[in-house]
């Protein structure tokens, strides 16, 4: 049986945390208050919840928002995940048959109230299977095994190995805090990732507020770990971490500048690696780059060489004549303005109603 729950209310968050934990659904990236924080906020936000006919169970929270052209409302919606590693939230013992059951059921509500395109961030744990859409393989990302801690050491890159020891050397220090985590060291995160954020002219959606870091930590302390590199007592590189039942994520941090040369960035990456390891954890999710394979995700490849995995995406088309009418219009728009029009064969961009 498939439900629909509209989520932009403080009720229907409640109803949507009653949700996760009937579900038991403990991925930090489901969290209402990371999607409220750190995605596109609670507007237009809704979540499916399925019951398969074997009584098993999954939910995926997105946005169901209207198609707007040239700021004109159509009576057209289209529906994607939040940021982040989402799509359906599934358990084991899951099925293919129960996901194409999901996927089937999806599809007929989106038919039946005028939703014309689906566009889905998966997780890294092959909840893309059976989708009723087709497949990208977006980018590389960094999936990394936790092992014990000699054969980890020696799979890093040469470079990583050298850096940490000189780190070492450099006198450097690690503090990971998890659960009860002080103001002041959220304060002390803060000021690193802001001030790494203004200096590399980071997009401005990037820009948080001290507040709702607070907010997240405090809230959602199963979920989040700040891992902290100090030079003589003096914070030098933080990265906020999302805990998961399994995994942690390198989520969102920063380092400074005039500490480069005592290489933090990586002795704040192993160290985290070791303190997931005490806790058990499995994987050490590093992400990808902003590109295919650019510096960024060779950097990250450092420390797992072996540990690289596709990042999916899905992509749908409801009704396909529709879709051609609204990319049509868009395009005739952009001819009008000077600039090249839309081809419906581009896959650079989806949907393509919404290209730039």
């Amino acid at each position: 049986m498939l439900k629909i729950h509209q989520l932009n209310t403080s009720e229907r968050t409640q109803l949507y945390r009653e949700i996760l934990t009937e579900f038991r659904c403990a991925e930090p990236y489901f969290l209402m208050d990371y999607i409220n924080t750190f995605s596109n906020g609670l507007q237009d936000l809704i979540c499916f919840s399925f019951t398969t006919k074997a009584g098993n169970k999954m939910i995926m929270p997105g946005y169901l928002k209207p198609v707007v052209i040239d700021d004109e409302t159509t009576e057209y919606f289209d529906f994607s995940t939040p940021y982040g590693y989402t799509g359906p939230f599934i358990s084991e013992q899951i099925s293919d048959s129960d996901l194409t059951e999901f996927w089937t059921a999806v599809d007929s509500w989106y038919k039946s109230n005028k939703v014309i395109t689906e566009f889905i961030r998966f997780n890294l744990s092959g909840n893309e299977k059976s989708y009723s859409g087709t497949v990208f393989p977006t980018m590389l990302n960094i999936k990394g095994k936790i092992v014990d801690e000699n054969l980890q050491w020696t799979a890093f890159d040469h470079k990583v190995r050298k850096n940490v020891k000189k780190a070492i050397r450099e006198g450097l220090t690690s503090q990971v805090f998890y659960h009860d985590i002080s103001e002041e060291r959220i304060s002390e995160f803060y000021k690193i990732y802001i001030d790494t954020m203004q200096r590399t002219n980071a997009a401005k959606h990037f820009f948080y507020t001290l507040d709702q870091f607070k907010l997240f930590i405090k809230d959602n302390t199963d979920f989040a770990a700040l891992c902290t590199v100090y030079f003589d007592d003096i914070p030098v590189s933080s990265e906020l971490l999302l805990v998961s039942v399994d995994a942690i994520y390198s989520f969102l941090g920063g380092t400074v500048d005039t500490y480069f040369d005592k290489r933090p960035n990586d002795f704040l990456k192993v160290e985290a690696l070791n303190w997931a390891r005490l806790q058990g954890k499995k994987y050490y999710v590093l992400g990808g780059g902003y590109g295919y394979e650019d510096g960024i995700f060779k950097y990250k490849k450092s420390f797992f060489p072996n540990d690289v995995v596709s990042y999916y995406t899905g992509r749908k088309i409801l009704n396909e004549e529709v879709y051609a009418e609204l990319v049509e219009k868009v395009s005739a728009l952009k001819e009008k303005r000077g600039f090249e029009p839309l081809h419906l064969d581009d896959t650079s961009f989806f949907p393509l109603y919404y290209k730039e």
